[in-house]
């Protein structure tokens, strides 16, 4: 572990969350994997949902900057959103390793965790919302209003990581979903004239 306390404490939190979801995890499993004692976890956290909260924030920027990568390295708008969908698809399809905190653990929280996924999803949308911008701008995409279409695009994204928690990913869900994706995108691409 680190010699930085917090640090430690985040990367054991992280961790023991992704092992046995917010409930089932203790603050006294968390200290003994960070090699500190219980009351060094509240010195850095009021409680154990302020912890839970900042290792689901640290796990979300981590996947924001991984689809900003993927994104980047995309040549054209078209190209930047289906690098942007088959990102998310991994990131929701991949299993849990090290610190990683699946969907279903955040909603193991209720309405605690509420304001969380929000602020998750609008980051996301913004990334789709840049591409989709600079489609139009360039002339690639017709598109009346970017941020409205990323935010729900998101939204449904969001509702297919809930359909993979129980079952995981099925080859013939995945092929059927990625055709909707590819109608999705052939939807944005700006037409030809007659």
């Amino acid at each position: 572990m680190s010699s930085d306390p917090r640090t430690a404490i985040m990367a054991a939190a992280g961790e023991v969350f992704a092992r046995f979801g917010f409930k089932k995890a203790s603050v006294e499993d968390i200290a003994r994997r960070a090699g500190v004692g219980k009351g060094s976890i509240y010195l850095h956290f009021e409680s154990k949902e302020a912890l839970f909260e900042a290792i689901v924030e640290r796990a979300h920027a981590e996947s924001l900057s991984e689809l900003n990568a993927r994104v980047r390295r995309a040549k054209t708008p078209e190209a930047q959103v289906r690098a942007y969908i088959q990102c998310k698809l991994e990131q929701q399809a991949r299993a849990p390793e090290g610190q990683r905190i699946e969907l279903s653990t955040i909603f193991e929280l209720g309405l605690q965790a509420a304001h969380l996924v929000p602020r998750m999803m609008e980051s996301d949308a913004a990334v789709l919302a840049g591409i989709l911008e600079e489609g139009v701008e360039q002339g690639v995409f017709t598109v009346a209003e970017p941020r409205a279409v990323a935010r729900g695009f998101v939204s449904l994204l969001v509702q297919f990581a809930v359909k993979l928690m129980p079952e995981g990913a099925d080859v013939a869900l995945m092929q059927s979903v990625e055709r909707c994706f590819d109608i999705f995108i052939r939807g944005l691409l700006k037409q030809p004239p007659h």
